[in-house]
C-alpha cells in the first residue's frame, strides 16, 4: 500500500502520541500536562530482513519480520528498508501475517501499514489507531511485510533495517506497553546478485559458500582464514564450497582467489579449474 502522508500522520499521532516515536513515552499526570519517561531500547525484539541470491534481471522476494514480539504488543512502528538501488530495486509491498492479522485490523481501516517505495529505501509506518484496548496491537511474530523486487545488476547490497530519510524520523522505533517508544534490535539482510561466482550442476556446491549461507561474501572469507590458520574445520559442503579454484585441494591460492571475488575485482572468477 502507499504511504498516504495525512492518514499516517494520524494514526501516528493516536498510537504514538504527540512525540511521533521520539526516544521518550508520554503519560498523563494531569488535566493539561504530560509526564515524559525516557525508555530503554529492546535487547530481544527483533526487525529482520531476508537474505537471497539471485541473477540479474530475475524477480525475488525479501520477508522483513518480527520476532521476540513483547507479549503486551506492539502498537505502532516506524522504520526504514535502504539498499543499493544500483544492485535491486523493489517494485511492491505486499502485507505479511503479522499485519494482516484479523485481531489487528481497525474497523473503516482496510491495513495498518502504510508503505512508501523510493529509490534505495522502503518507509515502513504500522499504527493501529486504537489505545483503549490492547487487543488491535501486534502481539505475534511473523512477518510484517514483503518486499517484492528485481534484480537491477551484477553486485551484493545490505538490506538494513534503519532510520527513515523523511524529516522527524528518530530512528528504528516501536510502540509499545504505556506507549513507551523503544528501539527494536535490527538484523540487516544481504542480496547478492549474478557475479562470477558458479554453482556446480547437479550438485549443491556453491563456490566460495564456506558458511553454508547460501551468499557469498566477507563471512566466508573470515572462515576460509580461520580454516587456514587451524582454527575452524570445513566439513563436507563447506570443504567443497571452499575450493574454489577446483584442484581438489583448498589452500592459500583459495583464500587469494576468495579474496578477489569478496572485493569485487571484476577478474576474480569462483569455481573455474586453473
Amino acid at each position: 500500500m502507499k504511504f498516504n502522508k495525512k492518514i499516517a500522520a494520524y494514526l501516528l499521532a493516536a498510537a504514538c502520541t504527540a512525540s511521533a516515536f521520539g526516544v521518550a513515552a508520554i503519560s498523563p499526570v494531569a488535566d493539561n500536562a504530560v509526564e515524559i519517561k525516557t525508555v530503554s531500547a529492546a535487547s530481544d525484539f527483533t526487525i529482520s530482513a531476508d537474505n537471497a541470491s539471485v541473477k540479474a534481471g530475475e524477480t525475488f522476494k525479501i520477508n522483513i519480520s518480527l520476532e521476540n514480539v513483547p507479549a503486551s504488543g506492539v502498537a505502532g512502528l516506524d522504520f526504514a528498508v535502504k539498499y543499493d538501488s544500483k544492485v535491486m530495486e523493489v517494485t511492491k509491498v505486499t502485507e505479511g501475517s503479522a499485519s494482516t492479522n484479523d485481531s489487528v485490523q481497525v474497523e473503516g481501516i482496510s491495513s495498518n501499514l502504510y508503505t512508501n517505495i523510493a529509490a534505495g529505501e522502503v518507509s515502513v509506518l504500522w499504527a493501529t489507531g486504537q489505545l483503549k484496548t490492547t487487543d488491535t496491537w501486534i502481539k505475534s511474530d511473523g512477518v510484517l511485510l514483503t518486499l517484492e523486487c528485481k534484480a537491477v545488476a551484477d553486485g551484493s547490497t545490505s538490506v538494513e533495517i534503519t532510520k527513515a530519510s523523511r524529516a522527524g524520523a528518530t530512528g528504528v522505533d516501536a510502540a509499545v506497553e504505556n506507549l513507551a517508544v523503544i528501539n527494536p534490535s535490527v538484523v540487516a539482510g544481504k542480496v547478492t546478485v549474478g557475479g562470477n561466482t558458479t554453482q556446480n550442476p547437479g550438485t549443491n556446491t556453491l563456490y566460495g559458500d564456506t558458511s553454508l549461507d547460501g551468499v557469498v561474501d566477507l563471512t566466508d572469507l573470515t572462515q576460509l582464514a580461520l580454516y587456514l590458520l587451524g582454527d575452524v574445520k570445513l566439513e563436507g559442503q563447506a570443504y567443497d564450497n571452499a575450493d574454489v579454484i577446483v584442484d581438489g585441494v583448498v589452500g592459500i591460492d583459495d583464500l587469494a582467489t576468495l579474496k578477489q571475488y569478496v572485493v569485487k575485482d571484476p577478474e576474480a572468477v569462483l569455481g573455474v579449474k586453473k
